[in-house]
């Protein structure tokens, strides 16, 4: 590895030390605990559900690779990433959020870590909104 892949891995092992938290990852009918993922960038989007808009909570998930080799291959959309903060417990689905935009990428040239996009679950992940918009923010203009 060159000096650069040895800063990027030893800073990859840093984040996940400080800011990993146990998840759980599934895939149709199989499940695997990962110790240490790092809830990435989150924001909120605005996608169209059958001719209605929709403000979503997005996140990318940073996950070792070989936290998921139990399922054989990369990151699927459709996944699903589980998170328990107290007792409550926030679902998130792999999916690209862009035409054109993968639903994953590598976060290092060693391709050692996923960056995995994905789209909150749940009844408080969506907002109507009525095309009125939102300032620099993100609180509604009326």
């Amino acid at each position: 590895m060159s000096l650069l892949e040895n800063a990027i891995q030893a800073g990859l092992t840093a984040a996940r030390s400080v800011a990993g938290a146990a998840v759980t990852y599934s895939r149709d009918a199989t499940s695997i605990t990962v110790s240490k993922a790092v809830q990435g960038e989150t924001r909120k989007g605005v996608i169209d559900v059958g001719g209605s808009e929709h403000i979503v909570e997005m996140c990318d998930w940073l996950i070792d690779v070989s936290s998921l080799s139990g399922l054989g291959d990369t990151p699927d959309p459709g996944d699903i990433i589980a998170r328990d903060i107290g007792d409550v417990t926030y679902t998130w689905t792999v999916e690209h959020r862009e035409l054109g935009q993968s639903h994953f990428d590598w976060t290092d040239t060693s391709r050692t870590q996923y960056r995995i996009r994905t789209r909150k679950d749940g009844a408080d992940a969506y907002e109507i909104n009525r095309r009125t918009g939102f300032d620099i923010s993100g609180n509604e203009i009326r």
